[in-house]
Order: structure tokens, then C-alpha cells, then sequence
């Protein structure tokens, strides 16, 4: 098997690219909003603004309109490969 190198969204910092590998599954509410966003498996994000004073990220999700706000409670949820 093939080791997993992917690493928690909230490890990115702003202007960093990457590819969503995985999602936690242990709250299919989380799980719908992320799909209602567009931050799924093979989605790519790019981080626009990180905040220093609460780690929430502002993220572009390749094919969305607009930008996404997401906390830690999310985005140590979610797991990319840079």
C-alpha cells in the first residue's frame, strides 16, 4: 500500500494550492456542507487569506464563484496533499 502523505487542510497557509484527498466521515452534516461548497475529493483549494488570531482559513475552491471561510473545526477535518 502506497503510504498516505496527505496532511490537514488547516496546515496550509495563504497562497498555498492543494488537492483534497479525504474527509473525515464522522458527521454527515459536516460531510453535506463540505459537498454544498465544493470541498470533496479531488477538489482543488487555494488558500486566500490565512488568520493569525483564530487559524481560520479563507479558501478558492477551483469551480466555486465565490470564496469560502472555513474554521478549525473543518479544516483539520480535511485532509490534502500540497
Amino acid at each position: 500500500m502506497p503510504t498516505d502523505k496527505s496532511c490537514p487542510l488547516a496546515s496550509l497557509r495563504t497562497d498555498e494550492t492543494a488537492t483534497v484527498r479525504r474527509v473525515s466521515d464522522d458527521d454527515p452534516a459536516l460531510l453535506r456542507h463540505l459537498r454544498e461548497i465544493g470541498v470533496v475529493p479531488e477538489a482543488i483549494v487555494t488558500v486566500k487569506k490565512y488568520s493569525e488570531f483564530d487559524g481560520n482559513l479563507t479558501l478558492r475552491v477551483e469551480g466555486q464563484k465565490s470564496n469560502v471561510v472555513l474554521g478549525t473545526a473543518v479544516t483539520t477535518q480535511v485532509f490534502v496533499d500540497k
